[in-house]
């Protein structure tokens, strides 16, 4: 497999939205056959799609976090 050599942490527990520190889901998108993130907030607006997995997308998500977080620093 043609997987990054990341640390994507324990991918149980403990996704949050960068943006309002909400539960994130991940699953895959029955339309495309893809993966995808969203907030569970319904008045956040954060989602993440078009991912080949689950792993995939939970990476895009650390790195969206940690790039969030870094913004106001």
């Amino acid at each position: 497999m043609n997987r990054p050599n990341i640390d994507a942490g324990d991918m149980r527990w403990g996704w949050t939205c960068p943006l309002c520190e909400t539960d994130v889901s991940v699953s895959r998108d029955p339309g495309s056959e893809t993966f995808r993130w969203e907030c569970d907030d319904e008045s956040c607006e954060a989602v993440g799609f078009g991912f080949s997995s689950r792993r995939a997308a939970r990476l895009a998500l650390k790195e969206y976090r940690e790039r969030y977080q870094n913004i106001y620093r």
